[in-house]
């Protein structure tokens, strides 16, 4: 899917996606990344929800987000009650969704300025 209005301010955004790709900025992705408005971290070693602990967002932790999108493929899948709870410590919102709802989703918090990242599972 594309998507037609995009205002970039020199953002990264999500300009496309399908079932094994994403496109940041028109260039096109085929493995799990995290990106914020002003970063893009590739090889993100995560493939699956079971994957997931605690140290596995330990390269954004001096990004001060706010909100964490979880795309976790192409369904919806849960993080387990402890890790919730370890963000919530931390005064971090993070919310598990399939990869198209948190492509869409980051698009428009990044474009609202909020201090938000999208780490997806591809």
């Amino acid at each position: 899917m594309k998507f037609h209005l995009i205002q970039s301010d020199n953002k990264n955004l999500i300009t496309g996606y399908d079932l094994n790709w994403v496109e940041v900025n028109q260039a096109r992705h085929y493995s799990s990344f995290i990106v914020t408005p002003n970063q893009l971290l590739l090889d993100w070693p995560v493939k699956n929800i079971k994957d997931i602990n605690e140290n596995s967002f330990a390269a954004i932790e001096s990004l001060e987000v706010e909100i964490i999108l979880l795309g976790t493929g192409s369904i919806q899948e849960h993080l387990k009650p402890s890790l919730l709870e370890y963000f919530s410590k931390k005064n971090i919102a993070i919310e598990a969704m399939n990869n198209q709802s948190a492509c869409r989703t980051y698009n428009i918090l990044a474009n609202e300025e909020r201090k938000v990242m999208l780490a997806l599972m591809l």
